[in-house]
């Protein structure tokens, strides 16, 4: 510490050099004045004080003793570090409580259940773990390994955690379409326009139908003024219906069935929020899987227990998926080891 203070002590800094660090320290009120106002959200008053502030404190260290000058500036460059890393820290913790208010706001008003505190803290522990990684491999020079390991998780979680709609495609895949008069007791797959027995009233648009998804995103604008939307709320509701083909009709439980469908019937946007529906009515024709069972001697599909996969999906998309996800694997397969090549490359 002696020692750092003596290099300063032995510098000598004329006029013409002071003079240049005072602008260097206008320099550092730039940034300053971006991570007050910008992370921490504070007004300034006025909003050239850091413009101020800086090039007196250099003239003060100055008089102080000459070498002082470049103190300063030092210091203020390792502020604006501190300041910036502190800050996205705190923007961060803001924007999570923010969030976290905004849904308990939609709980309420819509009665979702509440993410349970294991799942919290499941989530945070993952969270924590790959940002330790993410600074282990950075200081350590190997961040180009994160090519490497980022893929590996994904496929990892797309064989041993797969989500249900991967699930359901897989299934459609390998399942025979069964006729409404001859289904086979297990997980089935059938095709038939449905049939309404009792309708719902859809949240915001109050629309009569069998079942609905309901989505509100929340609208955010980068620097280039392009805006991105990240879903804050989902609801799904299905009422009980039947599905009828030219051989007859099976009746289905509509709780817990999924939407595979990327139609939106009805959205419009309100302020930042934007929301969206979108409709099981009757007459839709659409692809179904789930889980046949017997009720009282009549068959009953329902969310299958197991494999928990039950879902509805339109034909077209389905069909122009099994067209068109061959050829995307077989690409994202090739630039993963065109990828893995090239980093062999660079760390050889």
């Amino acid at each position: 510490m002696n020692e750092f203070f003596e290099f300063f002590n032995s510098v000598q800094i004329d006029y013409i050099v002071l003079v240049f660090l005072m602008f260097f320290g206008c320099g550092a009120a730039i940034f300053h004045t971006l991570i007050i106002t910008g992370l921490f959200n504070v007004n300034l008053h006025p909003k050239w004080i850091f413009f101020a502030i800086n090039p007196v404190i250099v003239g003060l260290s100055f008089l102080y003793k000459p070498g002082y000058a470049l103190l300063a500036i030092a210091f203020f460059f390792a502020s604006i570090l501190v300041l910036m890393i502190s800050g996205m820290i705190y923007s961060s913790i803001k924007s999570v409580k923010e969030t976290n208010k905004e849904n308990d706001k939609l709980d309420k008003k819509y009665n979702r259940p509440k993410t349970t505190t294991l799942n919290k803290i499941l989530g945070a522990i993952g969270a924590l773990v790959f940002l330790a990684l993410f600074i282990l491999l950075i200081f350590s020079g190997t961040w180009a390994l994160l090519f490497v390991i980022v893929p590996i998780i994904l496929i990892i979680k797309r064989i041993f955690f797969p989500s249900n709609k991967s699930n359901f495609y897989k299934l459609q895949e390998v399942l025979p379409t069964s006729k409404a008069n001859a289904v086979a007791m297990g997980v089935v797959e059938l095709i038939g326009d449905l049939v309404a027995l009792e309708l719902l009233i859809s949240p915001h648009f109050k629309e009569p139908c069998i079942g609905y998804l309901f989505t509100i995103e929340e609208e955010s604008t980068d620097k280039d003024g392009k805006s991105s939307y990240r879903t804050i709320f989902t609801e799904c509701k299905t009422n009980t219906f039947k599905i009828k083909d030219e051989t007859g009709s099976v009746m289905v439980e509509g709780e817990g069935l999924e939407y595979y469908i990327t139609n939106i019937d009805k959205q419009v946007q309100s302020g930042r929020k934007r929301y969206s529906e979108t409709y099981l009515k009757n007459d839709d024709y659409l692809f179904l899987i789930g889980n046949a069972t017997s009720n009282n001697g009549e068959t009953l599909i329902k969310k299958d227990s197991t494999q928990k996969v039950f879902g509805v999906a339109i034909p077209r998309e389905v069909a122009l998926r099994n067209k068109f996800q061959p050829l995307l694997i077989s690409f994202l397969t090739t630039l993963f080891f065109i990828t893995l090549t090239i980093i062999y490359i660079i760390l050889n």
